[in-house]
């Protein structure tokens, strides 16, 4: 017999921060929490990194209307994660398998370079988070 889950789905969050400093000023440059549904996907970018890439937080077409108008969906966020060399499947498949996974928390600490704790996703080999990217504008 074949059940099918008819429990609502919860959304997962996940977050980043890329600031070890917690008296610096903090921007969106520095610490970011997306919906995983609006994650589209990653990429090895290098022997030791991955990158995210998500439905940007600012969606909007050049005249300000129209939100989730086609055209803004050529507009995109980042972030760049730091693993362990030739690694880059293993930190994917923990990540994918964290957001699949029904009994882990609504939100997700992916990498946290806080200097008082850093913290990353268990099972990956995610080592830093680097660069985070939020598209400031629609761009094309």
């Amino acid at each position: 017999m074949t059940y099918i889950n008819t429990q609502p789905t919860r959304e997962k969050f996940l977050y980043f921060r890329t600031e070890a400093t917690d008296t610096s000023a903090i921007t969106a440059a520095h610490a970011v929490c997306f919906p995983a549904s609006s994650l589209m996907g990653m990429a090895h970018t290098s022997r030791t990194s991955v990158t995210l890439y998500f439905k940007s937080l600012v969606r909007r077409t050049p005249s300000g209307n129209e939100p989730d108008a086609d055209a803004s969906f050529d507009n995109h966020d980042t972030v760049v994660l730091t693993v362990t060399t030739e690694t880059q499947l293993t930190t994917i498949t923990a990540i994918a398998e964290a957001i699949s996974n029904p009994n882990l928390p609504s939100i997700l600490v992916i990498a946290n370079d806080d200097s008082g704790g850093t913290q990353y996703l268990p099972g990956s080999t995610i080592t830093a988070c680097g660069a985070i990217t939020v598209a400031s504008a629609y761009a094309n």
